[in-house]
């Protein structure tokens, strides 16, 4: 049975969302094996805008099933507000999902950390103050809360006292948000997830499971924003990269296909380095016709031209080995495009960065092609054929609009070539 991810290939929302849904139906099991309520997935179903934030992008129409592995950080708050707008829709629908008893869980506290740490940097990193890297660092400090243990009261309890006891040392009394208001909050919550029905395993007991159907695997944000190898400090705090399906017990090995979904263009959220960015009018057409502001937070992002050296980073980062275009009708109608083939390193050409260090001091060298009317013009084919022939990925499908049905292959697309 086919194991396929899907994950970013550049700072984050390329539009994985509709690229996952739009293949879900044809899996049984979708999974989210990283990320938290930072990582904005908009799909659209029926015509109705759906923004899933933790939820797997599964088919609603379809019999897929979603898992919630151990690599993410989980606010069941924003988990359950979720599923309740899913189940206006689709009744029922809650019970096709399934979280891991080992994820960590996102604490009132944690939003409370985000934001006060964020507030005493010299120099801001840009977090979404969703709590995402406070509840990481938990993690690695042997600090946090499991889903498992608000099955077990009596640990949870004293867990919580003993985290607040530290919290509130390290910050001075600042945390607002005690422990006894923590713990009736996520009793409160696993009532709320009992009462919808959703399914609590773990990688373990779903082991066989798992490798005798189908199952896609959904990445969050992007590789440059990856933990280990993104753009250091300016990163999420989790992996971003297909090995990250380790947290649900897969290998990479075990991979069919690893898909990197790439904008036509490149943007970024927040700060950090960014080669090829615009910050001029060719910038503003970009992010007022791809309507580039933030899933989660509104941000608007900052925008620039293709940038094919990170994507040859992507590619041996991650191990990609098909390439899905995004938003490749936003750049219909432009005389001249811009692609970014190399970086000048302090006077050293680089056709791909070695550490995330070149991306901070990388100058942008550019090959400029003609522009297209739309996405059937032969302008546009010649655009998809640089990129592959620049970076030794094939591109397999094409994205050219907001909605889950606005996909082809290229195959496709060359056939309506005018």
């Amino acid at each position: 049975m086919k194991k396929v991810a899907i994950v970013g290939s550049q700072w984050g929302d390329e539009g994985k969302g509709k690229v996952v849904n739009y293949f879900s139906s044809d899996y049984e099991w979708i999974v989210r094996f990283s990320g938290g309520a930072n990582a904005g997935h908009t799909i659209y179903y029926k015509g109705k805008k759906y923004v899933n934030h933790l939820l797997p992008s599964i088919d609603p129409g379809s019999n897929s099933k979603g898992f919630l592995g151990a690599g993410m950080v989980i606010d069941l708050e924003q988990l359950i507000k979720e599923l309740k707008i899913l189940e206006n829709d689709f009744p029922g629908i809650s019970s096709r999902f399934y979280i891991d008893m080992e994820a960590f869980l996102v604490l009132p506290w944690h939003k409370e950390e985000d934001e006060l740490i964020e507030s005493m940097r010299r120099e801001p990193i840009g977090t979404t103050k969703r709590g995402i890297g406070p509840a990481y660092t938990d993690k690695v400090s042997r600090e946090g809360i499991k889903l498992y243990h608000i099955f077990h009261e009596e640990t949870l309890k004293q867990r919580l006292d003993d985290i607040y006891y530290l919290k509130n040392n390290i910050h001075n009394g600042k945390i607002k948000t005690n422990a006894e208001e923590t713990y009736s909050y996520l009793i409160k919550l696993r009532k709320e997830l009992d009462e919808l029905k959703v399914n609590f395993a773990s990688a373990v007991s779903m082991r066989d499971v798992f490798r005798s159907t189908s199952v896609l695997f959904e990445g969050a944000q992007g590789v440059l924003l990856d933990l280990d190898f993104g753009t250091y400090p300016f990163v999420t705090s989790g992996s971003c990269m297909a090995h990250g399906v380790s947290s649900v017990g897969f290998s990479t090995f075990e991979l069919d296909e690893v898909y990197g979904v790439l904008k036509a263009y490149t943007t970024r959220v927040g700060e950090g380095p960014f080669p090829t960015e615009l910050k001029d009018e060719d910038g503003e057409k970009i992010r007022n016709l791809g309507n580039e502001f933030g899933a989660t937070t509104g941000r608007p992002r900052r925008t620039g031209w293709l940038d094919l050296p990170a994507m040859r980073y992507a590619k041996i980062r991650s191990g990609l080995t098909k390439i899905v275009i995004t938003k490749a009708d936003v750049l219909n109608g432009f005389d001249k495009v811009k692609i970014c083939t190399a970086y000048d390193v302090e006077g050293k050409i680089k056709e791909t960065p070695e550490t995330s260090l070149d991306f901070v001091l990388a100058k942008p060298v550019y090959e400029e092609l003609r522009g297209w009317k739309d996405t059937n013009d032969i302008n546009f084919l010649k655009y998809l054929t640089f990129i592959e022939e620049k970076t030794g990925i094939k591109i397999e499908y094409i994205s050219y609009g907001p909605k889950t049905e606005e996909m082809c292959t290229v195959n496709d697309m060359i056939m309506k070539i005018k």
